[in-house]
């Protein structure tokens, strides 16, 4: 069974490690998350349970990237998403959670790509699907686990948001994390996943998670100007 492999696989780190613990959860919760919305979109029973799979391991590198690095930011370490495929495929631990090889190369595909600033297109609609899902998934938890679990610190700082931060947010892009010079600038960075939404349904949940986020930023008039945009951009796309 998938979880068993999991709990398993798992089981070597310290789950008394709040940042192993985190990533352990927002796994299960990214599981159920895409079972959810694979039933929404029509998937086949095949597909609802390989985007359940893709779910739970796609963040499978973090735990030995925390151990190796003792850090989990990507930009000072290694892309989590490639060192997922790298424990995945590379170091074949993949047989350990799934027995049908043909659920491989699409596993692969939605894992590399599932944090990537942008999509690499591929002629393959299986592919592609799942990939759009688990990109869509993963953000509504994130921001999930930081605006309604507060497990993570978004207080804002004095600092200003950096002059690039904000220009790529209005030009509705999703903001390069290589700009992050303050908590704001990341605030930010989270708030622009919202232009990288594929799934109208995804994005309905994703607002509601907004609302809670930014609960913890009504301090700062700069964050609250990007709400405001963020939650102008939702409606009016779901609106058409």
């Amino acid at each position: 069974m998938l979880e068993n492999a999991f709990n398993e696989y798992v089981s070597n780190y310290n789950l008394d490690d709040s940042y192993i613990k985190l990533k352990f959860n927002h796994s299960y919760r990214v599981m159920k998350l895409q079972e959810k919305y694979a039933k929404k979109l029509g998937f086949s029973k095949e597909d609802i349970e390989l985007a359940k799979t893709i779910g739970l391991l796609h963040d499978i590198g973090r735990f030995e990237q925390m151990r190796v690095y003792k850090s989990d930011d990507d930009t000072k370490t290694i892309d989590h998403a490639d060192y997922s495929c790298v424990q995945l495929f590379e170091k074949n631990e993949i047989k350990r959670f799934v027995k049908n090889e043909d659920w491989y190369p699409i596993i692969e595909f939605a894992i590399k790509n599932h944090n990537k600033k942008v999509l690499v297109d591929c002629h393959d609609e299986r592919m592609m699907k799942h990939a759009k899902l688990i990109r869509d998934t993963d953000r509504i938890d994130i921001i999930f686990l930081i605006g309604t679990l507060n497990e993570v610190d978004i207080t804002p700082v004095k600092n200003k948001i950096s002059k690039r931060v904000l220009e790529e947010f209005y030009e509705e892009k999703q903001v390069d994390v290589r700009l992050i010079r303050n908590r704001n600038d990341h605030s930010v960075i989270q708030y622009s996943f919202v232009y990288d939404i594929n799934y109208d349904v995804c994005l309905k949940e994703l607002g509601k998670n907004y609302k809670k986020y930014y609960e913890r930023q009504k301090s700062n008039k700069e964050l609250e100007n990007v709400y405001k945009y963020v939650e102008k951009y939702i409606k009016e796309r779901l609106e058409k």
